[in-house]
């Protein structure tokens, strides 16, 4: 199989498989259904090496009864009938390692769709847990497994009204084996999108808001909640939570009566940029107090909820996301869980959220654009490095050139140089070349200045066979290479250019070899004792972009926080007329992203005086616009924030402020803030006064 676009999969890193099944179910001995197979297969989402979540469909037509204990399970009016069955919902695979044999097991949650062709249709609940084994086979995986299926219901209903008295729910558990091959879609692959990630485990904190939607059964108006989520995310794709939140009052200055708590698990289908969608499963329990009331002054019992949703994020940064949620709280108006057998007996009760998640933990990795102008910066160090070498050495070459030329202006010319020069002889660069008949090349490294004098065969004695060779003065750079053409001359070869030598006698070899001798005296006392210049080459200067600690965005400089990042306060506070003493104290964490405006600014304070002692702890965002004046600038800003408040739950911050330089262009600044706070669209008033080191 094979999907008609690839975009759609390149945005995801969850893995996709298709998973044909067979499985064969052994009903219960209180249900007299023939055992026989259903038909179907999986959609596996996988979420890392170790989580897949897995929606699944079943179904058989035409399943016959069990005739020996028909009557007495369904009633008479089962007698010859059929029954179309269908089982679908969703499961919860946890892989137990990632070798060629995988053991896992897995929980799942559905309905069990009997439809009768006598009698109306019954849709009962089902859970399933069990486990099994994948391994590698043709290319493919397969899998066996074994799960319990269970669900209830009353038997002679099934086929017709049960006439019967004192009947009640059975709960029917029936044993599910069968087999799978795993065809796969889409791979797993880490994205490498232009931004930031965190790689590891990390821990989010989530606070929010939302509203509870109750179903019509349970006569209960919309509620207004405030919480908090926190958990692990173990991977990009997969986290798990624990929430609380509470009931706001009408007035929204207090709690209500009602509160909620459990756990859920969450499963990013992409990550990266923009928006994240995600899927949640989740139970929790929903505590109604004592002084609980409904509108007939009524209390309610605590309802146990199954929690299903989705959801979608938006990256800040790769440690900030605003997020929104959807969820279906599904619980009973009357019985508690434990009694419900149809899917009549639940409600569906919606909450809608809104919040923030701050991601704790973890390693920030760079994006693809990051590595690419790392890779950019590195190649262009080594150009420079490398340029760096080449205008060394030409240099060195100027430099040395420049000392050849002033050489061979000082030496005193050879006065044999240009009488035996050959005429066909050229200098070129550093090379001697002469060309004679019968010639041969070789390579001499000769040193800075000086006179080289190579000779062949001496002979014992003075005779016809002696050779001399020759080459000229020359004058070359240190550590360059000369290669000199010689030139053979013998009794018997006759040049048209030069008659051939007398023999050289016996005095005369002797002189030749005093004169070896001075000669290699002169040269070595003539030659420049030469200390090999040392050129250093400093290393390239790595460079270091050096980022203002004000435009790194938050958390990347929690570990560069300073004492001039926070800015203590104290003022007056009124609410309803009553005047509270409140100090506090705020921390500028940096832009909520690269260069951005927006500041995150936490917040903590405590109020004294009349009234209650309150509490305010908020996440703000503060935006400075520009200054304002001379040296002694000042510079607007405004503030709004969310959190949590007491006397009342949920605190929502709308501020406007300036700082003032009090010491400005020195090495200590101090700076004077004044601002006007509103808590709940200034219901609580603060006028605040503080001092700080940085604005």
């Amino acid at each position: 199989m094979s999907l008609s676009s690839g975009s759609i999969l390149h945005a995801q890193q969850i893995g996709i498989s298709v998973v044909p099944t067979a499985e064969r179910v052994q009903w219960s001995d209180d249900f007299a259904l023939k055992d026989d197979y259903l038909y179907g297969g999986r959609l596996a989402l996988r979420f890392g090496k170790w989580v897949e979540l897995q929606p699944f469909y079943f179904q058989r037509a035409g399943l016959g009864l069990d005739s020996a204990r028909a009557s007495s399970t369904f009633g008479p009016l089962s007698a010859g009938r059929t029954l179309d069955i269908k089982h679908y919902g969703t499961s919860m695979q946890l892989n137990f390692g990632d070798a060629a044999v995988v053991p896992f097991a897995r929980v799942g949650a559905g309905v069990l769709r009997l439809e009768p062709d006598s009698g109306a249709r019954q849709d009962r609940i089902a859970l399933s847990a069990g486990g099994g084994v994948r391994f590698g086979i043709a290319g493919l995986n397969a899998e066996i497994f074994a799960e319990q299926m269970g669900f209830r219901m009353n038997t002679r209903s099934l086929f017709g009204p049960d006439t019967t008295t004192g009947a009640s729910l059975t709960t029917l558990r029936n044993l599910v084996y069968g087999a799978a091959v795993t065809i796969p879609l889409s791979t797993m692959r880490d994205d490498d999108g232009d931004t930031e990630k965190l790689s590891g485990s990390t821990a989010p904190i989530e606070p929010f808001v939302g509203r509870l939607k109750y179903a019509s059964g349970h006569n209960l108006p919309n509620l207004e909640v405030a919480g908090v989520r926190a958990g692990i995310d173990f991977t990009p794709v997969f986290g798990v939570r624990g929430f609380y939140w509470r009931g706001v009052n009408d007035d929204r200055d207090g709690p209500a009566p009602v509160a909620g708590y459990g756990g859920e698990a969450q499963f990013n289908l992409s990550t990266g940029s923009g928006l994240t969608p995600y899927l949640v499963m989740g139970a929790g329990q929903i505590d109604y107090k004592d002084n609980f009331a409904d509108s007939l002054g009524m209390s309610r019992g605590d309802k146990t909820a199954f929690i299903l949703g989705g959801g979608a994020s938006f990256r800040l940064t790769d440690r900030v996301r605003i997020n929104g949620a959807i969820r279906d709280y599904i619980m009973t108006v009357d019985d508690n869980l434990d009694n419900v057998a149809s899917t009549g007996d639940l409600t569906h009760n919606t909450m809608i959220t809104a919040g923030v998640t701050i991601s704790l933990g973890g390693k920030s990795t760079p994006s693809a654009r990051e590595r690419e102008a790392q890779l950019r910066a590195e190649r262009e160090r080594d150009y420079r490095r490398r340029e760096a070498r080449r205008g060394d050495w030409r240099d060195r070459e100027e430099r040395d050139n420049r000392n050849d030329r002033d050489s061979r202006m000082d030496r005193p010319k050879s006065d044999t140089s240009d009488r035996d020069r050959n005429p066909g002889d050229t200098q070129r660069g550093r090379t001697m070349r002469t060309q004679a008949p019968g010639g041969q090349w070789i390579t001499v490294p000769v040193p800075t200045q000086g006179e080289v004098i190579l000779r062949y065969g001496m002979p014992p004695r003075p005779s016809m066979d002696s050779v001399t060779r020759r080459v000229d003065t020359v004058t070359v750079r240190r550590d360059s290479v000369v290669r000199v053409d010689s030139t053979v001359r013998r009794d018997s070869v006759t040049s048209s250019a030069t008659p051939p030598a007398a023999p050289p006698s016996s005095d005369l070899a002797l002189e030749l070899r005093e004169l070896e001798r001075r000669l290699n005296a002169r040269i070595d006392g003539a030659r420049p004792v030469t200390t090999p210049s040392v050129v250093a080459i400093a290393p390239g200067t790595r460079d270091t972009v050096v980022l203002d600690r004000n435009s790194r965005p938050v958390f990347q400089r929690l570990q560069q926080t300073r004492t001039s990042d926070l800015r203590p306060y104290a003022g007056l506070g009124v609410d309803d007329g009553d005047v509270q003493f409140v100090v506090g104290l705020r921390a500028d964490l940096g832009p909520v992203s690269t260069n951005s405006g927006w500041h995150f600014v936490p917040e903590l304070a405590v109020g004294f005086g009349e009234g209650n002692t309150s509490v305010l702890a908020l996440a703000n965002a503060r935006y400075a616009f520009g200054s304002i004046g001379g040296t002694n600038s000042l510079l607007p800003y405004v503030t709004l924030g969310a959190g949590v408040f007491s006397p009342t739950v949920l605190g929502v911050n709308t501020a406007i402020g300036t700082s003032f330089a009090l010491r400005s262009g020195s090495a200590k600044p101090l700076f004077l803030n004044l601002e006007l706070q509103g808590i709940n669209m200034f219901n609580q008033t603060r006028i605040l006064v503080g001092l700080s080191r940085s604005r």
